[in-house]
C-alpha cells in the first residue's frame, strides 16, 4: 500500500508523522512524495486554533476528491477533540485518536485488513531517512500536559503527561544518526517537565550528547517557570544549539493571570537575561498570543512594550482563537475581530524588527550552517541559534555541516558566504544516505 503523510501543526506532531512513517515502512508499506501517488492518506491533525480545525477538515476530503479509491486515515489532536466531526468528514475512512496513535498501524490493518502487504519490509536501517524528508530528525520525548493553561485544548486532546525513558530515547537518537541525520531536535508538550525513572531533562540531554555521535542536537520548548540552571553547562557543549525556545503568549501581567499563566513578565525577563548572559550569541525564541478574552488597549500596549524590549530572535505570533471546551471560550468580553487585525498588524512590526534586530547583531559572524534543500541554484539552511540561511552554490550541500560567514540580511534570513573552500568527502557521504 503506497502512504502518503500530511503533517499539521507543532514540531511534536512532525516528529510523530516521522515515527509512522518508520512504522509503515516496516510493515511493508511504501511511503510516497505526493497524494497523487497514493492509495492511503494518513493526516496528523492540529486543532490549537479553528484555522488549523478548519484546514484539517479540508485536507480529509481533499484525497477522496482527487481520486475516489484513495482511503484517508485522521488522526491527532482535531480527531481527538471532534472524533465524531470527523468521522462525518466526506472521504474519511477511519478516526484515530492521539492515545491510539502508537498503534496506528494496528489499527489501520483491523479497520482495512485488505491492506495489509504480503510481509513486513526488510529495513538495514530502520531510521532511513525518506528521499523527500527532512535533514533534522523529531524526537519526541513525551507527551501530554497537566497545566491548565486557559485558552489551550491540548490536555484534552493530548491527556496527561508521560515520557519515555532514557535509554529508549538515546537508542532511537543512535539510529537517527547512524541513519544519517545530522541534527536531532527534542520535542514534546513539556520537556521541561520530563521525569522517569529519577532522570530529568539535564539528564536526558547530557546523556544524549555523551552517549551519541549526533553531531547538533536541539531542545524545543522550555517552560520560564521550569528552566533547570544545570541546563547552562551544557550549553557550553558547541553540539548543543544556542536556541531556547521559551513562551511568552503576552507581555501583560493582567493578561497572563487571565491565561492561567505561572509567571510575570518581569520572571519571564529574568530568565531571558540570565540565559542571555549565559549563552553568548543565544537565539531566544517565543509564542505570543494576541487578543485574548478581556485583553484592553492598555494590556496590549504593555504586551507590545514587552515584546519590543526583549527583541526575539522570532516569534510565532496568534491572534486568540476561542476553542470549545477551554475556560477562555466562555469568558466575556471577547475581543472584536476587526481590534485583533489591528493588534497583529502592530505587534507584526515590532515582531520584524526584533528578527531584524537579532540577524543584524550576526553579521560578520561565522557559525555552521546544516543545509537542507536546493531551490535554483540557491541553498537554504538553518544556523545553530535559528537564523534561516541562503547561500548560492553548485557544489551538493545536501545534510551537510558547512561553516560559513553571515554577510547580509536579506528576506526571510541572512545571505552567507562559505568559509570552507568545499565541502568534506565524508559529508557528501552522508549527504546521498540522507536522500536516498
Amino acid at each position: 500500500m503506497r502512504v502518503y503523510f500530511t503533517n499539521m501543526g507543532c514540531k511534536l506532531n512532525q516528529a510523530e508523522t516521522e515515527r509512522l512513517s518508520r512504522q509503515f515502512r516496516a510493515a511493508g508499506h511504501e511511503v510516497v512524495a505526493s497524494l497523487a501517488e497514493c492509495e492511503l492518506h494518513l493526516i496528523n491533525s492540529c486543532t490549537v486554533t479553528h484555522v488549523a480545525a478548519r484546514d484539517a477538515r479540508k485536507l480529509a476530503r481533499r484525497g477522496r476528491r482527487l481520486d475516489a479509491k484513495i482511503r484517508t486515515v485522521l488522526t491527532g489532536c482535531y480527531a481527538s477533540a471532534e472524533p465524531g466531526a470527523a468521522a462525518a468528514l466526506a472521504g474519511v475512512d477511519l478516526v484515530v485518536p492521539n492515545h491510539r496513535k502508537e498503534r496506528l498501524v494496528e489499527a489501520v490493518h483491523q479497520a482495512m485488513p485488505e491492506v495489509i502487504p504480503a510481509s513486513p519490509a526488510e529495513l538495514a536501517v530502520p531510521y532511513v531517512p525518506l528521499a523527500f524528508g527532512h535533514s533534522r530528525a523529531m524526537v519526541k520525548i513525551g507527551d501530554g500536559c497537566n497545566m491548565r493553561c486557559s485558552f489551550c485544548i491540548i490536555p484534552f486532546t493530548r491527556g496527561q503527561e508521560g515520557y519515555r525513558s532514557l535509554d529508549e530515547v538515546v537508542e532511537e537518537v543512535r539510529g537517527l544518526v547512524a541513519a544519517g541525520y545530522r541534527e536531532v531536535v527534542i520535542t514534546g508538550v513539556q520537556i521541561s517537565s520530563y521525569r522517569r525513572q529519577g532522570r530529568r531533562l539535564y539528564d536526558l540531554t547530557a546523556a544524549l550528547l555523551d552517549q551519541t555521535a549526533v553531531q547538533r542536537l536541539r531542545l524545543t520548548s522550555l517552560a520560564p517557570w521550569d528552566f533547570d540552571p544545570r541546563l547552562f553547562d551544557l550549553f557550553g557543549n558547541p553540539r548543543l544549539c544556542r536556541h531556547v525556545h521559551m513562551s511568552l503568549q503576552s507581555g501583560s501581567t493582567a493578561t497572563l493571570r487571565r491565561m492561567r499563566r505561572p509567571y510575570s513578565p518581569a520572571a519571564y525577563a529574568q530568565v531571558a537575561e540570565r540565559i542571555r548572559r549565559r549563552i553568548p550569541g543565544v537565539a531566544i525564541t517565543t509564542d505570543v498570543i494576541v487578543g485574548f478574552p478581556g485583553e484592553s488597549e492598555e494590556e496590549f500596549s504593555a504586551s507590545l512594550a514587552f515584546v519590543e524590549r526583549m527583541q526575539f530572535a522570532r516569534v510565532h505570533l496568534f491572534p486568540y482563537s476561542p476553542r470549545q471546551g477551554t475556560a477562555a471560550a466562555a469568558m466575556e468580553e471577547q475581543v472584536d475581530p476587526e481590534v485583533k487585525r489591528r493588534r497583529m498588524a502592530a505587534m507584526g512590526k515590532v515582531v520584524a524588527a526584533g528578527e531584524r534586530a537579532f540577524c543584524h547583531q550576526q553579521l560578520g559572524e561565522t557559525v555552521e550552517v546544516l543545509w537542507e534543500s536546493e531551490r535554483h541554484g540557491v541553498w537554504q539552511g538553518l544556523s545553530d541559534h535559528y537564523i534561516r540561511t541562503y547561500l548560492r552554490s553548485g557544489q551538493d550541500l545536501r545534510n551537510s555541516l558547512t561553516r560559513v560567514r553571515m554577510a547580509a540580511l536579506c528576506e526571510g534570513g541572512m545571505r552567507v558566504e562559505l568559509v570552507d573552500d568545499a565541502v568534506s568527502p565524508e559529508a557528501n557521504n552522508l549527504a546521498r544516505l540522507a536522500t536516498g
